[in-house]
C-alpha cells in the first residue's frame, strides 16, 4: 500500500510540473532528446508505392548538425555505392555505377529519398525546432499535449507543424507538416523509441503521404550512435567519390 501511495504521488507531482510548461519550454525538452551535434547511424527504409509495391533499402550515414552529412547506400545491390553528401545547403550524389556525380540545390533538396517521403534535408540534418519555430499549446490531456509550430523563416520545408508529445518520454508520438497556407503535406507516427544514455530517440517511424493515397515511406534505425568523433575531411567531395 505504501509504495502504491508513494507512486501516485509522484505520477500527480510529473504532472502536475508538466502541465505548468510553456510551449516554449515543452520544444527545449523535445530538443535535448532529438537534436544533435554528431551522429553515426545505419537504417532500413521501406518504400510502399500506391500500387502496393514495396521496395527496400539501407544505408550508413554520419551526420553534423544541419550542416554536414555523408550517406552511402549498402542495399539493394544495385543502389550499393551510391553516395549523398551534403554540405552547406548544398548536395552532390554519387552514382558509381557510372562514376558520375550530380549536385543538386535549392527545393531539389526536398525531393523524397530513392522516391519516398522522407526527404533529403529531413534525412541528411539535425535543427532544433525552438531555433526554427514559434510556438503555442493547443490542447492538453494528462498524457500528451498538442503544440502548433509556425516558422519564423517561412522558406523553411514546413512553414507549420502539429505536434503530439508524449510528457512521459518528452517525445513526439504524431507530427502533421504543413506548407505554405497551412495545407497538410505529410503526416510522421513514430512507431518506437529507445534510450541512448540520457537521451530518448525515435528508432522506428512511419511517414504518409497526405498528397497521395496509399504512399508510405518506414524508417527503422539498426544502429546509432550520438557525439561521434567526425574528422573534417569525411565531408569532402573526395570522400564522396572515393572507389572501395
Amino acid at each position: 500500500m505504501k509504495r502504491i501511495v508513494i507512486l501516485i504521488t509522484l505520477t500527480l507531482c510529473f504532472l502536475t510540473e508538466s502541465q505548468g510548461q510553456t510551449a516554449k519550454e515543452w520544444l527545449d525538452r523535445i530538443d535535448a532528446n532529438m537534436a544533435f551535434m554528431t551522429a553515426e547511424f545505419t537504417a532500413k527504409m521501406t518504400v510502399h508505392h500506391p500500387n502496393g509495391q514495396e521496395r527496400m533499402f539501407r544505408f550508413v550515414s554520419k551526420v553534423r548538425e544541419d550542416k554536414f552529412a555523408l550517406m552511402e547506400f549498402v542495399d539493394p545491390p544495385r543502389e550499393r555505392g551510391t553516395r549523398y553528401l551534403k554540405r552547406e545547403g548544398n548536395l552532390w550524389i554519387y552514382f558509381p555505377r557510372q562514376d558520375r556525380t550530380l549536385q543538386i540545390q535549392g527545393h531539389m533538396l526536398r525531393e523524397g529519398v530513392q522516391g519516398g517521403d522522407f526527404s533529403y534535408e529531413d534525412l541528411t540534418e539535425s535543427r532544433e525546432l525552438e531555433e526554427m519555430y514559434n510556438a503555442s499549446i493547443e490542447s492538453e490531456t494528462d498524457t500528451t499535449l498538442i503544440i502548433f509550430l509556425e516558422a519564423k523563416d517561412m522558406t523553411v520545408s514546413y512553414p507549420f507543424q502539429l505536434i503530439t508529445i508524449d510528457k512521459v518520454s518528452s517525445l513526439p508520438v504524431q507530427q502533421l507538416y504543413s506548407g505554405i497556407g497551412n495545407t497538410p503535406i505529410k503526416e510522421m507516427i513514430v512507431l518506437e523509441t529507445l534510450n541512448f544514455g540520457k537521451r530518448k530517440f525515435p528508432t522506428k517511424m512511419e511517414i504518409r503521404s497526405l498528397l497521395v493515397d496509399g504512399k508510405w515511406t518506414k524508417l527503422e534505425f539498426e544502429a546509432i550512435e550520438f557525439g561521434v568523433e567526425l574528422p573534417p575531411d569525411i565531408f569532402t567531395k573526395e570522400s564522396l567519390e572515393k572507389k572501395h
